[in-house]
């Protein structure tokens, strides 16, 4: 499912304009995003948690030449799902 069909099934439910989910759907999006960016944690009881985790600075070996590189410390969205979320998943 793509955005598109995701704003479609919700304006569905919510009875309303697909333009007016669209807006709402990336105004949730771009919330999460700026909550994420201050390293906050999201927790939706129920469907789950958005965290950020940092991966450390490291060395690796390049696998063509041998060759030993750094790879800069980065940062990546972490989800977990919660217990309802699973449970409708596995009905």
């Amino acid at each position: 499912m793509n955005k598109s069909e995701f704003i479609t099934m919700l304006s569905k439910k919510l009875e309303c304009s697909k333009i007016y989910t669209s807006k709402v759907v990336d105004v949730v999006f771009e919330c999460v995003g700026d909550a994420l960016k201050k390293e906050d944690v999201l927790r939706f009881v129920g469907f789950g948690t958005f965290k950020i985790q940092k991966l450390p600075k490291r060395q690796v070996k390049t696998p063509r030449s041998g060759e030993i590189v750094t790879v800069p410390a980065k940062k990546y969205v972490r989800f977990s799902s919660g217990q309802l979320l699973k449970n409708k998943v596995n009905k």
